[in-house]
């Protein structure tokens, strides 16, 4: 069992029951007791029984999640780390001359290894969603248009719930990513509406019988013999994935031959080797390697037919068209509006979400005729999700189009209407799979969190159950700071993270609390550049403190310190300050300083804005800004007696850690990306996404601006966030509610830094 350093000390003792309505005390060291306390009392007796009078999460599911995100930690741990595992070995980095050259290989090696399972586990999960997860539809079919208005004329929390047995469970890769996909709440939503699934979605996370499944100990996972039959017959896969089939089968798009193909070609010393050049690529295998689980994937049929990612995501639009044409199903992405409530249209013939339908079908079918025959699978040239955008752009610019799409009515765009075509083409761009986004990436992005959870080691701690209750009553606030603030983005801190995570587990639960606090079904971005992020930060930060009084972020790094500095005045600080938020803060230097184990920002949703001309003006500039604040945080703690925050832990050699080695980064803070993405590595780059207008992966002309490649896009999505795409685009959506993408670059703009979700 791996532990953090921080796991034999008590942490974050705190008394407050979760309906106190004094403010909560600040996390701290309890007493010194020299009895060893028994680590796994507070995860020993939980009750996890379903219960419809308790909408908000429970102290014992953040303690069940917990178990369960140590035992995701313990997971990646054993398979990054075996050597040669895919036939990667950690020998491929004895090459490189220094030893930090070695180290760093051996963490890109580490991380390929976990990458190429995590989407092994992508394609497991879509074999048990489809053999395994009973559809709610008596026809056993997608939703038809037709259906929506008699299907949405109820609470999507209202209906039977499949019932969940131990026997059934799939493997712990499996529920990893059943995990991921739940935490992107209206794509989830999205989906089993679409899918008919709707029994499945009203289950949510069965915590009741995976929680035994998981040793208090050791957190592994051990289902039943039954269970594991049971995943074995229905899907065809082994129980454990490393003893699955060693490379994947694709369907060829042209012949429909089977064909097996490589999983990866970075199983070689040249894969490994550097470049001459570092202008496109580190390494080799970044231009070479095109087995399925990499970057460049390309595998040639008997019939002819060349088939890379691309072509699958531009089949995945292919089959969507023809299921709408044959089936009257609806796109991915033009179900839920802007507030992603399920609510009955008044009209089908005008509902702005489904405007996308209405405009591929249209009276006389013209764009689908043009759409269909520009996916059909060529030998020599086929034509990409770019090449969409622009028949799709071409058709907006078009009165008569837009005009035939909406019944002769009007030729103008409603801004709904726009953001549905926006949405749409967003569930395409790197996403070649059955879903609403990429299941890889979203699993990639919970890795950060995992790992925090794993360094501040709540589920070791005697107090457990008294800090979820405290956690829990701090998310309370969060979701009312969002219903009080519906123009801003809201950004969790660490603790916060963990509640509002737990309460999407339980779909019904969290649809009811967030539209009745908010109005809106609260989405949970999980793709927000990385300085909107901040900037949001700070303003929500800001905003707890005047609310309640209490400090937002519970840390001492010169991050969080830097913030705090940030909403002090120098009139409030010449008159002594706010005197509760410098008791808080006596009290919280005076306690536990470690800045790898304190609840501050939680940044695993953070990404790199591509190719945006703008991006490294407003870098420097939050650089710039937070440094000041930093100095001054620096002279009001000597001025306090305090020791100035240290930036040790950020600078030099030890900027950041990934599988146990050192990363070195010129600059690092809490708020930007995960450091041990290696773009290069991915089929789609789950640490960015491109804002410049025109860019590959981004949105029409006409449909709005910058910010489609977050994946996000959609506006009235988490934490708030205002505005759908500011500029860009000829005929950008402007401001109101909504949001969806993380800002940046003619990105969504809005509010507190960058529209869309604030969510961690």
């Amino acid at each position: 069992m791996v532990l953090s350093k921080a796991a034999p000390r008590e942490k974050n003792g705190l008394l407050t029951p979760p309906n106190d309505t004094s403010p909560p005390p600040a996390y701290a060291h309890g007493d010194f007791n020299p009895v060893v306390p028994d680590i796994t009392a507070a995860f020993s007796n939980l009750n996890l029984a379903p219960s419809p009078k308790t909408p908000k999460p429970t102290p014992d599911l953040c303690i069940a999640h917990l178990k369960l995100l140590e035992a995701f930690h313990q997971l990646r741990e054993d398979v990054a780390c075996e050597d040669g595992l895919f036939g990667i070995k950690d020998a491929f980095a004895d090459a490189v001359e220094s030893d930090r050259e070695r180290t760093e290989l051996l963490i890109k090696i580490r991380e390929k290894r976990w990458q190429i399972y995590v989407t092994k586990a992508a394609r497991r999960f879509k074999g048990w969603w489809i053999t395994c997860v009973e559809p709610s539809d008596e026809r056993n079919r997608l939703l038809g248009q037709s259906q929506i208005p008699s299907v949405f004329s109820q609470s999507p929390d209202v209906g039977e719930r499949l019932v969940w047995r131990e026997d059934h469970l799939p493997p712990l890769d499996v529920i990893m990513v059943w995990h991921a996909y739940m935490l992107n709440p209206r794509d989830f939503l999205e989906d089993c509406l679409r899918q008919g699934k709707m029994r499945f979605w009203r289950a949510g996370l069965p915590w009741v019988v995976i929680d035994p499944c998981i040793d208090n100990n050791t957190f592994e996972y051990n289902a039943s013999e039954v269970a594991e039959k049971y995943f074995q017959d229905r899907t065809g896969y082994s129980w454990n994935s490393l003893n699955d089939f060693p490379n994947p089968t694709i369907e060829c798009p042209l012949c429909k031959r089977k064909l097996e193909v490589p999983r990866t070609r970075w199983d070689s010393q040249h894969a490994w080797t550097k470049t001459s050049s570092q202008k496109d690529a580190e390494l080799y295998g970044e231009l070479q390697a095109t087995g399925f689980s990499d970057k460049e994937f390309e595998s040639q049929c008997q019939c002819g037919i060349v088939i890379d990612h691309e072509l699958l995501r531009t089949q995945k639009f292919r089959r969507d068209i023809q299921a709408l044409h044959n089936l009257d199903v609806p796109m991915p992405g033009t179900i839920l509006d802007n507030t992603g409530i399920v609510e009955a249209p008044k009209t089908l013939s005008r509902h702005p979400s489904l405007f996308p339908n209405r405009l591929i079908e249209g009276s006389s079918r013209l764009l689908y005729k043009k759409l269909e025959a520009h996916t059909v699978p060529l030998k020599y040239y086929n034509k990409n999700m770019t090449d969409i955008r622009k028949e799709i752009e071409n058709s907006l610019k078009d009165k008569s189009y837009v005009k035939l799409a909406n019944h002769k009515f009007t030729h103008v765009l409603q801004r709904s209407e726009k953001i549905a075509i926006r949405r749409m083409m967003s569930r395409y761009w790197d996403n070649s799979s059955l879903f609403a986004l990429d299941l890889v990436g979203a699993v990639i992005r919970q890795c950060s969190f995992i790992e925090k959870m794993h360094s501040i080691d709540w589920i070791h701690s005697p107090a457990a159950t008294s800090t979820m209750a405290r956690l829990i009553q701090k998310y309370t606030r969060y979701i009312d700071i969002i219903g009080s603030h519906p123009d801003h983005t809201a950004v969790p801190t660490l603790d916060v993270d963990l509640a509002w995570h737990t309460h999407q587990l339980s779909p019904p639960n969290y649809y009811t609390y967030t539209v009745a606090k908010t109005a809106r079904f609260i989405d949970h971005d999980d793709k927000i550049e990385e300085t909107a992020l901040s900037t949001a930060f700070e303003w929500t930060s800001k905003i707890y403190q005047k609310t309640y009084d209490e400090l937002y972020s519970e840390c001492t790094c010169w991050y969080c310190e830097a913030i705090r500095e940030s909403h002090t005045s120098m009139v409030k600080r010449a008159f002594g300050g706010n005197k509760a938020i410098e008791t808080q803060l006596d009290r919280l230097h005076a306690g536990n300083t470690d800045p790898n184990t304190s609840p501050h920002i939680s940044a695993h949703n953070a990404i790199k804005a591509d190719q945006d001309a703008s991006r490294g003006v407003r870098d420097a500039n939050m650089k710039a800004k937070l440094e000041r604040n930093y100095r001054v945080a620096c002279h009001h703690a000597r001025k306090k007696g305090r020791t100035p925050p240290t930036r040790d832990q950020y600078d030099g050699s030890d900027a950041a850690m990934a599988y146990g080695y050192p990363i070195y980064m010129p600059y690092y803070a809490p708020y930007m990306g995960d450091p041990c993405v290696n773009s290069g590595f991915y089929a789609a780059n789950p640490g960015c996404a491109s804002f410049a207008q025109g860019a590959p992966g981004n949105c029409c002309a006409g449909a709005c601006g910058g910010g489609v490649a977050a994946g996000a896009c959609g506006g009235g999505g988490g934490g708030g966030g205002s505005g759908g795409c500011a500029g860009g685009a000829a005929g950008g959506c402007g401001g109101g509610s909504g949001g969806g993408c993380g800002g940046g670059g003619g990105g969504c703009g809005g509010g507190g830094g960058g529209g869309g979700g604030g969510g961690g």
